[in-house]
């Protein structure tokens, strides 16, 4: 066998090693500036992952400029007024990361005054602390508690465009995903989807906006990645990838005009 030379041992070693995410990517005059709340129970979904691919969609443009991070207490500080969006990509019902009352009134707040607020996927898991207010702005919640429970399914799905009039589905035709379904959500009687998927005979809510005091709010239930290395990500479909950064050029909108 031959010897390994140093710096063959050196090149190995370093790729084996985990390597640096990006830097955050300035964005041009006029950017929106995005705080993304990642964080969720441990070795349970692909949060981290996904974190990265959200901001380097969103820098990729040059439209937004996004700071990542796993703690809450931002809400409560001064600096959140810095943003003009949240984004909670998250199930934050683990003890470790569940908001606390105080955040999440800091957090209705935000969104009263003009601030833009996106949810995706586990962002809707209501918590049993959880305060009435978050169904009022986020227009529906998947809840273990209360009526109607509810349910997932994990599976392949048509997801059909079902108003092709928002500037957030423009350019988006109906498509096919391999997702996790939530279905039967707690919902606001007045939201109106953007696309929804069939199951069972009924077609469920998937994508849809909100407007709560002078903030504007998009939800999609849309993008489970199960946590673990090489793992299907919904979010990286060039179709909901569109439908996601057009859903925040829409929330920044209004957000900048506060």
């Amino acid at each position: 066998m031959k010897p390994i030379s140093l710096v063959g041992l050196i090149l190995a070693t370093t790729f084996l090693l985990p390597q640096p995410a990006e830097a955050q990517k300035k964005g041009k005059p006029g950017s929106a500036k995005v705080f993304l709340l990642s964080g969720g129970q441990r070795n349970h979904h692909g949060y981290r992952d996904q974190a990265f691919y959200l901001a380097n969609l969103l820098e990729n443009t040059g439209r937004f400029e996004v700071t990542i991070g796993e703690d809450a207490a931002i809400v409560e500080t001064p600096a959140i007024r810095n943003y003009d969006v949240l984004i909670v990509a998250v199930d934050r019902r683990d003890p470790e990361h569940n908001f606390s009352e105080g955040q999440q009134k800091a957090i209705f707040e935000f969104v009263r005054s003009g601030h833009g607020y996106v949810s995706i996927h586990g962002g809707d898991n209501a918590a049993k602390n959880w305060l009435p207010t978050w169904k009022e702005m986020l227009g529906g919640v998947f809840s273990r508690f209360g009526l109607p429970d509810g349910k997932t399914r994990k599976g392949h799905f048509t997801v059909k465009i079902t108003d092709t009039t928002s500037p957030i589905t423009r350019g988006i035709s109906d498509f096919e995903l391999d997702d996790e379904l939530y279905y039967q959500l707690q919902m606001m009687p007045d939201i109106r989807p953007l696309a929804t998927i069939e199951y069972k005979g009924t077609a469920w809510p998937v994508a849809w906006t909100n407007t709560f005091g002078k903030g504007r709010v998009f939800h999609t239930t849309m993008g489970h990645r199960d946590f673990g290395p090489n793992k299907n990500d919904p979010l990286q479909n060039p179709s909901l990838s569109r439908l996601l950064l057009q859903a925040l050029e829409w929330v920044a909108e209004e957000a900048a005009n506060r």
